[in-house]
């Protein structure tokens, strides 16, 4: 039997040993909803899904420096956090403005500054403006030392450790290290620090110079993009500016075709497909015409998955078309095997510079697991289409056979004319030998 009643403490609901008090829980739910804040226009800075972490943790958690709130303190950092005091302070010295005058500016912008962060960060003002100055100073010193030698002091344990300079390059660039892009440019252009630039380089945007001068000197691109192509206002943070540098130009057209897998390239091969490296820097030029399959060169180092990680979780987290995802799809589709890996490096369009082409395939199996496709908006459809046509018609499977067979040397394709003469004249004797009989 349900018994209700009313208690000092207000209404209650009694159901066995159970009860409740209906206006603590009410007031507890309401607290809870006022305290609820909405994702922000901004928001772009994501801790990685545990599904993505849970195959690899280390590609996405810092080597030497942590950058931001979600790892500040973290366990194996705490060396680099003197010397990013000691950055600071060459920063400041560097700077015309007054510290003051930066603090102020942050504290004005501390909601937007959060707000770009998914997850609530519960740092008081003073700790979170303080963890923000220091690390977007820090960045803006290690960027202006890749610009100029000069500025690496004797002692300087990053830039004199390779290793280290290394690690911070790619700790840069990890998703939940960030920094809101905004920070670090208008604080940059606010110290009012002179850089020599060349005569076709725009002075607008400094920062993004500094930036795009680091991603070159690093190995993240291999050309540099035109600056006039690239809205400093709809940067996000720097594995964003890296994507933007990476992706094409041109708008993805939507397409109703049908999503298909893709052979192989062993399976490829052996359908009479031919790999030919591509004279394109840009990734996503990939071609198929005739038999050939251009394909842009691409180096795989040690630090390959981890970028490629990073960019594809902020995809997943953020990005509306995924370039990066769908370009690491085709690698995936293509790279089974060691085998697969060893036809690409022969004709160049892998340059493998780890220790064997097994470690290569492992990476991109690796790489496809979790990954959520969207199929409508999928940038390499036609491509695979393409593919698929070609492989489907089985003559062309019959004579690549027959070329890898029997026709990879002149010695077999001399061995098939003489054995086809022999047979032919055999045949002329028989019929001859016949035509007698039958006088």
């Amino acid at each position: 039997m349900e018994n209700f009643g009313t208690s000092r403490h207000g209404t209650t609901s009694r159901n066995g040993d159970a009860s409740i008090d209906v206006e603590v829980v009410v007031k507890s739910i309401r607290e809870k909803l006022a305290k609820l804040s909405c994702p922000t226009p901004d928001c772009c800075i994501y801790k990685v899904p545990n599904k993505f972490r849970n195959i690899n943790e280390e590609a996405y958690t810092p080597f030497r420096v942590s950058i931001g709130p979600l790892h500040h303190g973290k366990g194996g950092l705490e060396d680099m956090e003197d010397h990013k005091w000691r950055y600071f302070n060459y920063f400041m010295q560097r700077s015309q403005k007054r510290l003051e005058e930066l603090v102020k500016f942050l504290e004005e912008n501390e909601e937007r500054i959060r707000g770009y962060y998914a997850e609530t960060i519960s740092l008081n003002s003073n700790k979170f403006l303080e963890i923000i100055l220091v690390d977007a100073a820090f960045i803006s010193e290690v960027l202006l030392r890749y610009w100029v030698d000069d500025l690496i002091t004797p002692n300087d344990r990053i830039f004199r450790k390779p290793w280290m300079i290394n690690d911070i390059s790619q700790d840069l660039l990890l998703l939940e290290n960030q920094l809101p892009f905004f920070v670090l440019q208008d604080l940059f252009e606010m110290t009012n620090i002179n850089l020599v630039f060349n005569e076709n380089e725009t002075l607008s945007y400094p920062f993004i110079c500094l930036t795009l001068h680091w991603f070159l000197n690093s190995n993240k691109i291999q050309e540099r993009p035109v600056l006039p192509d690239i809205n400093p206002l709809e940067i996000k943070h720097f594995l964003d500016l890296l994507r933007s540098c990476l992706v094409p130009r041109k708008s993805l057209r939507h397409t109703k075709r049908k999503f298909e897998f893709i052979p192989s390239a062993t399976e490829l091969h052996e359908a009479g497909v031919k790999f030919k490296v591509s004279s394109s820097k840009s990734l996503f030029d990939i071609k198929f015409s005739g038999n050939v399959l251009e394909i842009p060169q691409k180096r795989i180092y040690d630090s390959t998955e981890r970028l490629l990680r990073n960019i594809i979780a902020y995809e997943q987290c953020h990005c509306e078309v995924k370039f990066v995802t769908d370009y690491t799809v085709v690698l995936v589709y293509l790279i089974n095997t060691s085998k697969d890996v060893e036809l690409l490096v022969k004709a160049k369009v892998i340059e493998n510079w780890l220790s064997d082409n097994n470690d290569v395939s492992n990476l991109f199996n690796r790489l496809g697991k979790e990954v959520i496709l969207d199929t409508n908006a999928y940038y390499f459809t036609k491509l695979h289409k393409e593919l698929n046509d070609y492989y489907k018609i089985r003559s062309h499977k019959w004579k690549a056979t027959l070329r890898h067979n029997y026709c990879n040397t002149p010695w077999k394709v001399l061995s098939i004319i003489v054995a086809a003469i022999l047979l032919g004249l055999t045949f002329i004797q028989s019929l001859c030998s016949l035509l007698s009989c039958n006088k």
